[in-house]
């Protein structure tokens, strides 16, 4: 009993002391903390951070001096990049400018006063700064406009590896890498340079890369011939000679995966000036007449050729309504942009390279690929010879009864024409491929009818 009396004794002894110093504390806490607020009245309390920039024990003047200096100063952007020409930029084309006031305001309330005491003691205690981002004006489509217009200068669209063919040689032209801006990044990094005044900014710049690269290429296996035909232009006028050079260059190089179709309309496209066609008879009726781009005929009918003895499959072909000197009946294949194309098919199960070669008035297609098991011979039959009807004409400034022959006539034809497939001496496949009607041309005379 006298135990319990003096160990209650002891705790309200102890419990006294305490009552007693508290307040002592409490009032020393209040002195202090008084006297830490009236120190920093009128500026702002250490450890906050502006953008990086410190601002602590500054008036608000002189913080906004400061800053004025090291950020709201700057009117301009230096941009750079790899393989872009560096440029400078103003911020207001840009459409980014400071909101001077919103930002003092935000420092005034977090830093300074007695709005922003409380996270002054919450650093105190946790010894952490206060980091604040300042507050830009950024009109979005202003910004927008600038990027999408900057973007346009940065694109370079990627360009394939492709082959060169020159003769029976090929070779490999390596690919080029593309590139393009990245817009969002930049975007990102032009706010960051203006709200922390480094005074430029770094293009990014991302890669595009090509389909096409030389390793693919070269995993083709085309550098070989399977198949050539050629055919006579030494007779040729200069301006048809002129434009056979044009196709078979729009040609030479043409790369045909497994399945794929060529068409001559889409990969030669049509004749005009601004591609450096010259006029040269072209069939129209049953004459000749000048045309631009004449002699692209005799391109598509020894294309034709290549393809048939490469044993592709033929998908539209058309035969001139005239028989024409550079190759038989039936082996024509006429073009006429928009009416009349060629079309072939890929049919084998490799890629197939087309060259085309205009050289000693000979031109020749040659088709690169892994070699032929079977081989290809082209037969004609059923030839029926249409011969060519007699016009006359009377005219009056020839003697009475005599003749004078205008213009020659030339015989039609009638024509079967079979793609013939062997293995060996083996007969594997005949294909009829066409059964086609040339126009006979009348030939014209004229007949004295004067005194």
């Amino acid at each position: 009993m006298i135990l319990k009396e003096r160990l209650a004794g002891a705790w309200r002894h102890k419990a006294a002391r305490v009552l007693l110093v508290l307040p002592a504390l409490l009032v020393i806490a209040a002195i202090a903390l008084g006297a830490d607020y009236c120190c920093y009245r009128g500026k702002i309390y250490p450890g906050i951070y502006l953008n990086k920039i410190s601002l602590g024990s500054l008036s608000l003047e002189e913080a906004e001096a400061r800053l004025d200096a090291k950020l709201w100063s700057m009117e301009k952007l230096k941009l750079s990049g790899a393989g872009v020409e560096e440029m400078t930029i103003s911020l207001s084309e840009l459409g980014i400018s400071w909101d001077r006031d919103e930002t003092m305001a935000l420092i005034r309330l977090a830093g300074s006063g007695l709005q922003g005491y409380g996270g002054r003691l919450r650093r105190l205690w946790t010894r952490s700064p206060l980091h604040l981002e300042g507050i830009l004006n950024v009109e979005a489509g202003k910004l927008q406009q600038f990027l999408t217009g900057l973007a346009r200068q940065v694109e370079k669209k990627p360009q394939n590896a492709r082959f060169i063919v020159k003769g029976e040689d090929v070779f490999i032209e390596k690919e080029i890498n593309g590139r393009y801006l990245q817009v969002r990044l930049l975007q990102k990094r032009l706010l960051d340079a203006v709200l922390y005044g480094r005074g430029e900014a770094r293009l990014p710049i991302g890669v595009k890369q090509p389909e096409l690269t030389a390793a693919k290429l070269a995993g083709y296996g085309v550098d070989r011939v399977m198949v050539a035909f050629s055919t006579n232009v030494s007779s040729s006028i200069p301006n048809r000679v002129h434009n056979i050079g044009l196709g078979a260059d729009a040609i030479n190089g043409c790369l045909l995966a497994p399945g794929e179709i060529f068409s001559f309309e889409e990969v030669v496209g049509e004749a005009s000036r601004e591609k450096g066609y010259r006029e040269a008879p072209v069939i129209v009726g049953n004459k000749l007449v000048p045309g631009l781009g004449g002699g692209l005929c005799q391109v598509s009918s020894t294309l034709y050729n290549a393809a048939l003895l490469a044993n592709l499959e033929i998908i539209e072909r058309y035969n001139h309504s005239l028989t024409i000197g550079y190759l038989p009946v039936g082996r024509d294949a006429s073009i006429s942009i928009g009416y009349a194309d060629l079309k072939f098919k890929n049919t084998r199960n490799h890629h197939i390279l087309i060259g085309a070669e205009l050289k000693e008035g000979r031109l020749t297609f040659r088709l690169f690929g892994r070699p032929m098991e079977e081989r290809v011979e082209i037969l004609s039959s059923d030839i029926v010879r249409v011969e060519p009807p007699v016009h006359y004409e009377e005219s009056s400034a020839l003697p009475r009864g005599e003749e004078k022959l205008v213009e020659k006539g030339k015989a039609g034809y009638y024509v079967k024409t079979w793609r013939v497939v062997y293995k060996g001496d083996e007969e594997i496949s005949r294909e009829l491929l066409s059964h086609d009607y040339y126009r006979p041309v009348p030939a014209v005379y004229r007949v004295g009818t004067g005194d």
